[in-house]
Order: structure tokens, then C-alpha cells, then sequence
């Protein structure tokens, strides 16, 4: 698979939906983003990026889903998050 990173210049969000980050990752799929969300609320250490208020709302830090990719592409090596 084959993901390109797309900044939104003009955005100063932190926090967006599942539609925000796939316009920001062209390539990325929905079915791979809700695996991808669904391992980060499993894990304690990415659990505090996503937020569902409802169960059909959610909410995902770009940072936090940033720093996650960072941590699965070098191999789950022991990152520390800021």
C-alpha cells in the first residue's frame, strides 16, 4: 500500500475525523483506518488519540495518529511519547 502525507496548510485543528484523516493520507483507505483505530484504542499508549464521544462519532488527534504511524513503520520500537 502506498500512502502520501497531504498537510492541510491552512488548518490549525488538532483533532478531526475519520474523513479528515484520510483527506490528509491520500492512498489510505477506510477499512485500513479503522484497523489502524482500533489497534490505537487497544494500546495504552496510543489510546488518549482517539476519542468516541458517541458510537458514531469519533475523534482522532493528528499528532498523536502521526507519532502511531512513526511507531508502526520502525518496528514497535520503544517510543517514547512526549
Amino acid at each position: 500500500m502506498k500512502i502520501k502525507y497531504s498537510p492541510v496548510s491552512d488548518s490549525d485543528a488538532e483533532w478531526g475525523n475519520k474523513a479528515a484523516i484520510l483527506s490528509r493520507y491520500d492512498g489510505l483507505n477506510k477499512y485500513t483506518l479503522n484497523r489502524w483505530l482500533c489497534e490505537m484504542r487497544d494500546n495504552k499508549l496510543w489510546r488518549d488519540g482517539v476519542l468516541n464521544p458517541t458510537h458514531k462519532l469519533v475523534f482522532i488527534n493528528f499528532e498523536v495518529f502521526d507519532d502511531f504511524l512513526y511507531w508502526k513503520t520502525h518496528g514497535y520500537s520503544k517510543l517514547r511519547r512526549k
